[in-house]
């Protein structure tokens, strides 16, 4: 059994926090009722395993609230948390290393050793651009695409050449464009829209490996039902109508 000093010590936290999460009920500690330390919180086997887990979970930066909800789950529920976040310092980790062995070929390019490819140049900058949509958009995406289909995408877009990623973002920038004036126009059945639905196929092709009508409308859909794609065409069009409009004009334009 541990004191409330004993066990702040020994996880390296303050006793000050113990006693929070004693008066939410993260942690409760139970009283001493038979002898010289009455009335005291005392902490079992039991109570410093919860603490390691909040712990863990502490570091991955869910709140309180979120913690709570799933300690409270079954064990098997707990370690289904706790490997999904595994999966997530996998991926830092693989990021991390990515970005380091780039550094190390821009050093050694510097001192003679070795000379990077153009290709080689930007890879990190395309794994890391992965990775942060992963982040942000991973869970959402593969629900809707399948595990098999996004890594098919990600590895696509890895692959592609200075001159493709160049292509990318001319198609993109001139979607925004012509986007912008099929809102002014309020109008589906111009060549500005249709332009707008072939300039955004075009964009897809370069990460996705078969082109499908249906997948494209519910990509569109995704824009309209998930504020952070919304935000990026509404900011990218300057036009809180931005996301609607583009979904619109694919659910007008794709078919198979």
């Amino acid at each position: 059994m541990y004191t409330i000093q004993q066990l702040a010590r020994l996880a390296g936290v303050s006793t000050r926090t113990l006693r929070y999460y004693d008066q939410i009920g993260l942690l409760k500690a139970p009283r001493d009722t038979n002898g010289y330390r009455l009335g005291y919180r005392l902490y079992g086997e039991t109570e410093v395993d919860r603490l390691q887990e909040i712990c863990f979970l502490r570091l991955f930066e869910l709140k309180l609230d979120q913690i709570q909800q799933i300690i409270q789950q079954p064990a098997a529920m707990r370690m289904q948390a706790l490997r999904q976040q595994r999966t997530k310092i996998m991926h830092e980790q693989a990021r991390l290393a990515r970005l380091l062995q780039t550094l190390d070929q821009v050093l050694d390019t510097e001192k003679g050793v070795t000379k990077m490819t153009d290709q080689e140049k930007f890879a990190a900058f395309k794994a890391e651009q992965v990775a942060t949509n992963e982040n942000n958009y991973g869970k959402e995406i593969r629900a809707k695409y399948g595990e098999e289909a996004v890594a098919q995408s990600n590895q696509r877009y890895l692959n592609l050449t200075a001159a493709e990623m160049g292509a990318m973002e001319r198609i993109n920038a001139e979607l925004m464009v012509k986007l912008a004036e099929v809102i002014a126009s309020q109008q589906l059945n111009t060549p500005a829209a249709r332009r707008v639905f072939t300039r955004h196929k075009k964009w897809l092709s370069y990460s996705w490996s078969t082109y499908s009508a249906a997948a494209h409308r519910g990509l569109g859909e995704m824009y309209v039902n998930d504020p952070r794609f919304a935000k990026y065409y509404n900011e990218g069009a300057h036009s809180p109508e931005a996301a609607n409009w583009l979904n619109r004009i694919i659910q007008q334009y794709a078919h198979d």
